[in-house]
């Protein structure tokens, strides 16, 4: 469906009206973005990535279904490397949101590595320890409507008409039309490689349990990455696609910085979200694959909720996560008995936990205390992280880690898993199982391929 026609007269208003505070701005600091907004007809708004090849692409959808967006080209970029920089780089972000004049329609996308510290690999390498990017185009679905916005960096000494005409210019080309198709089909698997395999796997498995019952550590969270192969480069739109298309009650995103490398996921975890002066977070943990009918769906999940190894498992986390929020926080609304949460294919145990936040807690300050949860680290957090740096056979780079949207009105951030990292003709699948007493190797193996079975399904065209 095509585009409204761009209002020129409705766009010139927009400038005048924003230009004083902006140079204003400006002349406090360095160049700052002038966005204007326009209403437009509703559109499938990945279709409408896919049809635009600038890069970064970007795309946010919350778990709801109330918020989604989709953006391309980076008007302002905020990324680190170096770890004992992250905090100054997340009040970077909440000072360009202050500063602004147009603060109401900023909203940055990005995220960060699971652990900083890390060494990275090459398959990492387009992806910073931080990264958030405000892109230069728009397209965001939000309490039903639809608004396209573009963005241009402005100086001071610029020319208002020059400003008019580049915005226009930029209207006309992403407008939503000549939409490209979203395919269902991926192309040929070749092969398969799990990293670690089975016999690495177990080898983990028993070594953190010999731990566990030592004493040493209550929980670790130990992952596996799924190298799948194809006969040709997979669109990570088309992918994204499909996963909206096959899950519910996930956060989907897009981070693609280039053609033909993405980070993308569906996760039902939130990390943060802050309305207002309230911080909302939860505790997820404890796994069992749905059942085939509702009958056994229903057995299924009363066996989550009264297994003693699943509910110690969730006491780890909740416990975890009540400890950071008094840190963070004051009037902390305590969870009662967890509650199941049902994904399309498995069910899990969620506890969720909310307090007003004390007066001076930065973005970064709640993003370094919360993260990592103990639902993809471990208890205690120290020991469980340098216990899968020994373990794990690959770096996790932004798989577990923060996801989300930082913007004026709306701060939300996911935890990066159930993700991909898609590099032209190879998709890493990561997906991690918590380890406890009473685990076994072969039980958190199965766990992970159910995880795992929505994805792999997807890309392998329905073939186990």
């Amino acid at each position: 469906m095509n585009s409204e026609p761009v209002n020129a007269y409705d766009i010139r208003n927009q400038v005048n009206r924003s230009l004083p505070g902006i140079r204003s701005a400006i002349r406090q600091g360095s160049p700052l973005p002038l966005l204007v907004t326009c209403k437009t007809c509703p559109v499938d708004i990945l279709q409408w990535l896919k049809s635009h090849s600038v890069y970064p692409r970007l795309y946010w959808y919350d778990r709801d279904g109330g918020v989604e967006i989709g953006g391309f080209g980076s008007l302002v970029s905020v990324s680190e490397n170096d770890p004992a920089r992250l905090s100054a780089a997340f009040d970077e972000l909440s000072g360009i949101l202050d500063r602004h004049p147009q603060k109401d329609l900023l909203r940055f996308l990005g995220g960060t590595w699971f652990f900083p510290q890390e060494k990275q690999d090459k398959k990492w390498a387009d992806f910073p320890a931080l990264w958030f990017v405000l892109p230069q185009v728009v397209m965001l679905r939000e309490n039903g409507e639809f608004f396209l916005s573009v963005g241009v960096l402005f100086e001071d000494h610029e020319d208002k008409h020059d400003i008019i005409a580049r915005i226009l210019e930029s209207f006309k080309k992403a407008k939503a039309r000549d939409l490209s198709p979203i395919r269902d089909q991926f192309p040929e698997v070749i092969t398969r490689t799990d990293h670690p395999d089975y016999a690495g796997w177990k080898n983990s498995i028993n070594t953190s349990l010999h731990k566990i019952y030592k004493g040493e550590i209550d929980k670790v969270v130990l992952a596996r990455r799924t190298d799948v192969k194809f006969k040709e480069p997979v669109e990570a739109v088309d992918y994204v696609h499909a996963l909206k298309s096959a899950n519910d009650r996930c956060y989907f995103f897009l981070f693609q910085p280039r053609q033909g490398t993405a980070f993308l996921g569906a996760t039902p975890e939130r990390l943060l979200k802050i309305e207002k002066n309230r911080l909302i977070s939860e505790a997820v943990s404890g796994t069992v694959a749905r059942g085939a009918d509702p009958d056994e769906d229903k057995y299924r999940g009363t066996w989550l909720l009264e297994n003693q190894k699943e509910l110690s498992e969730q006491k780890f986390v909740t416990d975890d996560l009540i400890a950071k929020f008094h840190r963070l926080t004051k009037e902390i609304e305590m969870p009662g008995p967890p509650e199941i949460v049902k994904l399309a294919n498995v069910q899990h145990l969620v506890s969720k936990v909310s307090g007003v936040l004390r007066n001076g807690i930065s973005i970064g300050e709640m993003v370094s205390s919360l993260h990592p949860t103990a639902a993809v680290g471990g208890c205690p957090v120290s020991a469980a992280i340098s216990l899968i740096e020994r373990l794990e056979p690959f770096s996790r780079g932004w798989y577990a880690g923060p996801v989300g949207i930082l913007s004026h009105e709306l701060t939300e951030m996911a935890v990066g898993i159930r993700s991909s990292l898609v590099i032209d003709r190879v998709v890493s699948l990561f997906t991690g199982a918590g380890i406890v007493k009473g685990s076994t190797p072969e039980s958190e193996w199965k766990e992970i391929e159910d995880k795992m079975c929505t994805a792999f399904k997807i890309l392998s065209g329905g073939q186990d």
